[in-house]
């Protein structure tokens, strides 16, 4: 199949987690010998590579802004996907979802990637949010596929609209540990210690997991 992802940053992944999940799923789908294009932005991606890891690199400018930067790159990642060959469309990110209709005028079925609930982060404003939340009735109505990445939030498009998803946890590829030189430099012992890893977003709530660390009496494990 001919594939194009779109509503990210871009390949290879140098931001967050919808970069780190293209990447890794452009590079799986090209190895079953799919033909995959990852739609990235300009400022993000580097300069002069057009193939990563199997799948072609298409490289588009955005608005840089922080409201309109997602949906300006994607609008003119959908018209550019309008002039080419694609069998399916992966869009990332529930506020590209107004931008569905111009895939479907292609004929293109679209699965949409929703993410978490955006609207709650507290860098949006009350406009952000009444935004997010639109697209979220969006995402339900027009994609043929909504893929969630956790349970809760495909519980949660069910019961606020009742759309079913098809959830996808994110993996890892870890290579397994080779010896304790890590552990003994960082003075820990095998199962004797919690890793934490995150973005210090408020979101993500950071001082909590400190906090709940602190607070536990019985020695934590992880």
């Amino acid at each position: 199949m001919r594939v194009a992802l779109l509503g990210t940053r871009g390949s290879p992944a140098r931001y967050g987690g919808f970069e780190t999940f293209a990447e890794e799923l452009s590079a799986r789908l090209a190895a079953a010998g799919h033909d995959v294009t990852v739609y990235g932005r300009s400022h993000f991606s580097i300069p002069g590579l057009v193939e990563h890891r199997g799948a072609r690199l298409r490289v588009l400018p955005s608005v840089r802004s922080k409201g309109l930067e997602t949906l300006s790159h994607t609008l003119l990642s959908c018209v550019d996907v309008g002039r080419r060959e694609f069998d399916v469309v992966l869009l990332c990110n529930a506020a590209n979802a107004p931008l569905i209709p111009l895939l479907r005028t292609r004929g293109l079925p679209v699965a949409l990637n929703v993410d978490g609930l955006e609207r709650k982060r507290r860098k949006w404003g009350r406009l952000g949010r009444a935004y997010y939340r639109w697209c979220e009735g969006l995402s339900a109505r027009w994609a043929d596929a909504v893929v969630t990445d956790a349970e809760t939030i495909r519980r949660y498009y069910r019961r606020a609209w009742r759309r079913d998803s098809t959830m996808i946890p994110y993996g890892g590829d870890l290579e397994p540990p080779t010896g304790r030189a890590a552990l003994d430099r960082l003075g820990l012992t095998p199962g004797g210690y919690l890793l934490y890893v995150s973005r210090f977003e408020p979101e993500n709530n950071p001082d909590r997991v400190i906090a709940a660390y602190r607070a536990c009496r019985a020695p934590c494990r992880s």
